[in-house]
């Protein structure tokens, strides 16, 4: 039995070495590096070390600070190296894999495996994705007008103005309705996020966290404005910060949709068009994206790492529930030999007689 299970650990490990070093020539099998070896003695040593650390931190670090946040808030406790791998192996699976979808995959499976409920970890990924994705929405519809203005020629204050009025307006009647319709069919997944959103409100320290993890997302999307201007300034793009956001956050945006590993391609349609309104040919205009794309690569591959090396967590941490006040605490009632017995949600009340 030992020898079985050693055997399919084996061919387990060496599926995922195959996975992985397969998934890693696809992406690298995109990039022309004869031409961009043309234009990289443009690029500084300096810069490049910037930008891998501003790339290191946020896929780490910051990642994990917010996937941290967010289940303190579902009110999960966990050590901050933990989420920071989690959040780090995440990153590398969306380089190699359709894009979010398997990087939130890996994250799933990764928190499940540390002995978290499957409807936990879910709704932790959709939390700290929906925070991500309407961090980058807001950046890009801040300078959406000025864009849209360059690649048309004409104003589209009003409309973006009026859309970024409406569109917040409808989703949050939108979500308000799901939640109401499924709280009455009692699915549980749904009401256990109706809850957080009506602890969001009513408790500050739940409110606190999810707006900080929020704010951590803002500053990984600015942090990426910035690195897409240093590599700029190398290559002599006459463009400053300012057009850069009306820019970089858009297409980053649109990278996201599921069709390719890593955004590759669509990445780089996207700042070729967007660039070309500034006068900058495309095949400067590439360089940029596929530098910040083989950088986010780069830092990431230690999540591949963690990948192979992952073994199940130990099952001595199976909930590490964090202590926030509840408005309405849970009580459910018991009867023994006719009376009336309180169970408490909160471990240190024990019984309560009636």
């Amino acid at each position: 039995m030992a020898r079985i299970q050693s055997a399919r650990a084996l061919v387990s490990a060496i599926g995922k070495v195959a996975i992985t070093i397969l998934a890693i020539m696809v992406i690298v099998w995109q990039v022309d590096f004869e031409f961009l070896s043309a234009h990289a003695h443009k690029l500084r040593v300096s810069t490049l070390a910037i930008c891998l650390i501003l790339l290191a931190s946020q896929t780490s670090l910051i990642a994990g600070v917010r996937l941290k946040l967010v289940l303190e808030a579902l009110g999960r406790d966990r050590r901050l190296g933990e989420t920071s791998r989690v959040a780090l192996s995440g990153f590398f699976f969306e380089q190699v894999a359709l894009g979010f979808v398997g990087g939130d995959a890996m994250r799933l499976w990764l928190l499940h495996r540390s002995e978290m409920p499957v409807r936990t970890a879910v709704q932790a990924i959709v939390i700290d994705r929906c925070l991500g994705s309407i961090s980058l929405l807001l950046l890009a519809l801040v300078g959406l007008p000025d864009l849209m203005g360059l690649l048309t020629g004409h104003d589209w204050h009003a409309v973006v103005i009026a859309a970024a009025i409406l569109v917040p307006i409808a989703g949050v009647l939108a979500i308000s309705f799901v939640l109401r319709v499924a709280k009455q069919l009692r699915t549980p997944f749904f009401v256990e996020m109706a809850g957080l959103a009506a602890a969001a409100i009513h408790e500050p320290q739940v409110r606190r966290r999810l707006l900080s993890a929020s704010g951590l997302a803002a500053v990984a999307q600015t942090m990426n404005v910035f690195i897409f201007f240093l590599i700029g300034r190398d290559l002599l793009m006459s463009l400053n910060l300012g057009q850069w956001f009306l820019i970089v956050p858009p297409a980053l945006l649109i990278s996201m949709l599921p069709i390719s590993a890593g955004g590759w391609g669509i990445r780089e349609a996207c700042f070729v068009l967007a660039l070309a309104s500034f006068g900058i040919r495309p095949e400067e205009a590439i360089i940029p994206p596929i530098i910040f794309g083989l950088g986010v690569l780069l830092v990431t591959l230690p999540g591949g790492i963690i990948w192979l090396a992952n073994r199940k967590g130990s099952p001595g941490r199976p909930t590490d529930p964090v202590s926030w006040p509840r408005t309405q605490p849970l009580a459910i009632p018991l009867e023994m030999d006719g009376r009336v017995f309180r169970l408490e949600d909160d471990p240190a009340s024990g019984y309560r007689q009636g």
